[in-house]
């Protein structure tokens, strides 16, 4: 979906008042080329390393715009997995980044094996040079790839039933473990689903995503379909948010 900067703050008003979201949700682009970094304006650059979740959180964070190339990865782990590195290192698909301490998320090897060959399907055929995150208020990217929401539980929950409000589909998420990357923006880019994200290490400890939080990421033409469902289940009394203040909505009036 492509809007100007105007139409994307718009959204992004709608966003914050439909689920009062502790932070702003985050427009993603992930760039092949120079040029496509150039046409974006006033991207900010981490002086040292980073990860794709540090861009993100910055973006959601701060009104800004932040990007991360393939030499600014703080690992080549981060890199591959957000589709950025071609998987050239054995060690990344022997499982190394998932089984060597001091982040071992597996004991025995094999499983590690296993955990990489299935982030590798969510990878893209041709390496990206790296991604842009823009907050959504203030959008300097006109056509987003994915959009990523930082979300109370209880406002996921909402989000995604006024997704499946109308056009009714049940949901499936994948879950991979550490890293989350391959089950939210990647798999939302690789095959336009949506994604859930219950917080991994890397995106609390370098995101910023909060305690009691997780990360849904969708395209912009899903999140409107399930604001514009929010509005419908608004007009009906089905509201949020979810506390004992709603139910005594009723006993007021003008």
């Amino acid at each position: 979906m492509k809007m100007q900067k105007s139409q994307w703050h718009e959204l992004c008003d709608r966003v914050m008042l439909a689920l009062r979201p502790t932070q702003y949700p985050v427009a993603m682009k992930f760039i092949h080329t120079q040029e496509e970094f150039d046409a974006v304006n006033n991207v900010e650059y981490c002086s040292g390393k980073a990860t794709a979740c540090k861009v993100i959180g910055m973006a959601a964070h701060f009104v800004g715009t932040f990007g991360v190339t393939t030499e600014h990865f703080s690992s080549y782990s981060c890199a591959t997995n957000n589709g950025c590195w071609p998987v050239l290192e054995q060690r990344f698909l022997d499982g190394g980044s998932v089984y060597t301490p001091p982040l071992a998320w597996h004991i025995e090897q094999k499983d590690a094996i296993l955990h990489m060959a299935e982030n590798v399907k969510m990878l893209p055929e041709v390496p990206y040079i790296g991604l842009i995150c823009s907050n959504l208020s203030d959008c300097e990217v006109e056509e987003p790839d994915v959009i990523a929401l930082q979300l109370p539980t209880q406002a996921a929950f909402y989000l995604l039933a006024g997704y499946v409000e109308a056009d009714y589909q049940k949901i499936d998420f994948t879950f991979s473990g550490e890293s989350n990357c391959s089950d939210t923006w990647m798999r939302t880019l690789k095959e336009g689903k949506i994604g859930l994200s219950l917080g991994c290490r890397g995106d609390r400890a370098t995101g910023g995503l909060g305690y009691g939080e997780v990360r849904v990421t969708m395209t912009a033409e899903q999140l409107v379909k399930a604001l514009d469902s929010i509005d419908k289940l608004t007009e009906v009394g089905t509201t949020y948010p979810f506390n004992p203040t709603c139910m005594l909505r009723s006993a007021f009036s003008e």
